[in-house]
């Protein structure tokens, strides 16, 4: 029974941890946004809604790809 516990706490704990990874990934992809300069305010919108529909793909993408790219 012990066994079944701690294996318990360790499957949580790296589900938290990979949680916090994926928050931390989104929110880094979003401050970019706001703040580069290089990208005019629809493009940043479309970039948002791309991101809240899709938060990990979608922040990869931009992270990727987009964040070096004049619009």
């Amino acid at each position: 029974m012990l066994l079944a516990q701690v294996e318990s706490n360790q499957i949580a704990m790296v589900i938290i941890i990979a949680a916090i990874l994926w928050l931390a990934l989104i929110l880094v992809a979003l401050y970019h946004i706001s703040r580069n300069s290089n990208i005019g305010f629809s493009v940043k919108v479309l970039w948002f809604i791309i991101i809240l529909l899709a938060p990990f793909l979608g922040s990869i993408i931009y992270l990727m790809w987009g964040k070096n790219k004049k619009f």
